[in-house]
């Protein structure tokens, strides 16, 4: 993984829930990037996100990649965190335990040596 993931996500862990905000247009955008993708500027400033969100969508996957292949199925959930909408696997709960519009607590979890894997679970178990 780049560097900068590994930090992504190493902030996450430690409760530093951040995206990046151009300071030319506005957009917010989530992973870091060098670079704004709405109009290009580098001018970009950190700005804190709530660790909780809004389920969007989520869909169970079955097939992967070798890497993930014993973890089969799993849910993927796409999550609203205020200006941003960011995705990861969902714990603790089924596709089958979950709706539209539930409310999840972002997280992060250590996957093998090389891979932190972004997380979400329930905000009610």
């Amino acid at each position: 993984m780049p560097a900068w993931f590994d930090d992504f996500t190493d902030a996450i862990a430690a409760g530093e829930h951040q995206c990046l905000v151009c300071e030319a247009c506005g957009d917010a955008t989530l992973p870091p990037r060098k670079f704004c993708p709405a109009c290009g500027s580098t001018a970009l400033t950190e700005k804190p996100l709530p660790d909780r969100g809004e389920i969007l969508s989520y869909t169970e996957i079955s097939v992967t990649i070798p890497k993930f292949h014993g973890e089969t199925p799993y849910t993927v959930v796409l999550v609203e965190l205020e200006d941003v909408d960011l995705t990861g696997q969902l714990r603790e709960a089924t596709a089958e335990d979950i709706a539209l519009g539930d409310e999840v607590i972002l997280n992060t979890e250590p996957h093998d040596d090389d891979v932190s894997l972004i997380t979400f679970r329930p905000a009610e178990v």
